[in-house]
């Protein structure tokens, strides 16, 4: 009989090492594969609020390792279309104040995405109006000084004024029109609150129209995130990006960046009076 032996410097394989050796060799592969997939976003929004949207999501996607193409599908569209072709998929995602009822229509992400910036509210005002303003150090002389504020109808800013027992007007469809009821001067609004980011880019577009200097009408409630309900996968990838990107800084760091200009004249940010408002859920 022939004895066989096999040498020692070639002992056989096991299973397990056969196993763990097979997975290791495909793991880059599923890796390239699923950054080989970009994340495609459709935008549209006003010059000012998409060129921010833009920046933000391809910062966080790319911080969590992922490409990304976005498309613009237009600008200077009305919010209350804008909110329709979100409710469609038109456009993946806005960011709105946030309501019950967006809450229902749209998948929420509730994370900040303005730094707060959005609930600091500087008024435009009518030319020569700023000595009514100047008279105002509370907000119970805001109360009683019966001035009222011109609101787009689906706007946060709605709840928080009933709230807070500031009188106020809204108006349905496009709410830019408000700018011109304003310096019409003759339709029954006396004040159009915008958010701090917001006027950087508005005081120049409107010169009809004067910023008041003082005051600072504060709520804390940001803009969130909305996806459109045509698009549940887009939410879930989403979930746990834009969470990194607030907990690394990377929002408040791109916020400070893209609207330094609140600390500069005419908006000086942190030069004002500022009159706290309470949200809804506290007045109650």
């Amino acid at each position: 009989m022939r004895l066989v032996t096999r040498p020692a410097s070639c002992p056989r394989p096991s299973l397990a090492i056969l196993c763990c050796w097979l997975l290791l060799s495909l793991q880059p592969a599923v890796a390239t594969s699923q950054v080989s997939q970009p994340v495609t976003l459709l935008l549209a929004g006003n010059q000012g609020s998409y060129d921010y949207t833009k920046a933000l999501m391809i910062a966080a996607l790319e911080a969590a390792d992922y490409q990304v193409v976005v498309i613009n599908i237009g600008e200077d569209i009305p919010m209350s279309r804008m909110e329709v072709m979100l409710l469609r998929g038109d456009i993946s995602l806005f960011f709105l104040g946030q309501t019950d009822a967006r809450n229902q229509r749209y998948l929420p992400i509730e994370i900040g995405m303005t730094d707060g910036l959005v609930g600091q509210r500087i008024l435009f005002i009518p030319p020569g109006q700023q000595a009514r303003y100047d008279a105002i150090h509370s907000l119970k002389d805001l109360r009683e000084a019966g001035m009222t504020a011109g609101l787009g109808e689906a706007w946060a800013d709605v709840a928080i004024w009933a709230a807070n027992d500031l009188p106020y007007a809204t108006i349905s469809g496009d709410w830019k029109r408000l700018y011109g009821m304003l310096a019409a001067g003759n339709r029954h609004i006396d004040y159009l609150p915008r958010g701090a980011q917001e006027m950087t880019r508005e005081w120049l577009l409107h010169p009809e129209l004067a910023v008041e200097q003082r005051l600072l009408l504060n709520y804390a409630q940001d803009h969130i995130l909305y996806v459109s309900p045509e698009k549940p996968e887009l939410h879930a990838l989403l979930l746990p990006v834009m969470q990194q990107a607030f907990d690394t800084g990377l929002i408040r760091d791109l916020v400070r960046t893209h609207y330094h200009a609140v600390f500069e004249p005419p908006i000086n940010l942190d030069q004002r009076r500022v009159l706290e408002l309470q949200l809804p859920d506290q007045a109650q």
